[in-house]
């Protein structure tokens, strides 16, 4: 009778160890899952903040263009005018 319940203690503490070890290997994946699920949405927020960035320099970029471009036609309308000054005084 001792060698049964010595063997039913021992299938119960085998079954126990198995038991705690499956409970560890999910409480271990679910802390995988909530690192994956934290690494994801850090990564989504530096995607948005990068598109915001290149947004906010495409802006910027364009509004750079446009000053360029008026620099550039001032420019030509100089050039011009002291063309026209340099005959104006080969005439005179």
């Amino acid at each position: 009778m001792e060698d049964l319940l010595t063997k039913i203690a021992v299938g119960l503490s085998g079954i126990g160890a198995g038991a705690y070890g499956m409970y560890q290997k999910i409480k271990a994946d679910n802390r995988n899952n909530k690192s994956a699920e934290v690494t994801d949405a850090a990564w989504h927020q530096v995607i948005a903040t990068l598109r915001e960035e290149i947004t906010r320099l495409s802006e910027r970029l364009a509004a750079v263009e446009e000053q360029n471009r008026k620099c550039e036609e001032r420019n030509d309308s100089l050039h011009q005018e002291i063309l026209d000054l340099k005959k104006q005084l080969h005439l005179s």
